[in-house]
């Protein structure tokens, strides 16, 4: 190689480089993108092949559906009302009251099915000692985690 040609090479990478720039440049500026202008149908009807709906059809859906399920639901919510009010139970906590004789008594009410587990929860959440005093509505099929919100106040 010569002089001249390790001089050469450096100015044809340069030029190359600069070709590379200005045709990137040029493609940002006027990209070769087709446009197809959709009308609505079109673009519904496409909508509807792809599985979506249309928001009024669902809400013409449900209120049909709300209209036949009135009476039948009317009955079942007579019926869960009396369900939800068995399984209510008033739980009071004694001012002073120690965390073991609460965890004992959910237990014999049945809102507790397991008093290490529901222990293990309360120590778990560092509530041992948060336990307030007053009467408490608890729902028999409450998970621990709830119940012990509701007891200390957590929210």
């Amino acid at each position: 190689m010569g002089v001249l040609d390790k001089k050469l090479v450096p100015i044809l990478l340069f030029l190359a480089g600069v070709m590379f720039i200005s045709a990137g440049i040029i493609m940002a500026a006027k990209p070769n993108v087709k446009y197809i202008d959709y009308t609505d149908e079109e673009i519904k009807r496409r909508a509807r092949e792809l599985g979506m709906v249309d928001i009024k059809e669902i809400i013409e859906k449900n209120q049909s559906k709300n209209e036949e399920n009135k009476d039948t639901s009317n009955k079942t919510k007579e019926k869960e009302e009396v369900k939800e009010e068995k399984d209510i139970v008033l739980f009071e906590i004694k001012k002073g009251e120690t965390s073991e004789s609460v965890v004992e008594r959910l237990f014999k009410e049945g809102l507790i099915a397991d008093k290490d587990e529901f222990a293990k929860v309360v120590f778990l959440k560092k509530a041992e000692r948060r336990f307030k005093y007053g009467v408490f509505e608890l729902k028999k099929d409450m998970d621990y985690e709830t119940i012990i919100d509701i007891l200390t106040g957590i929210k």
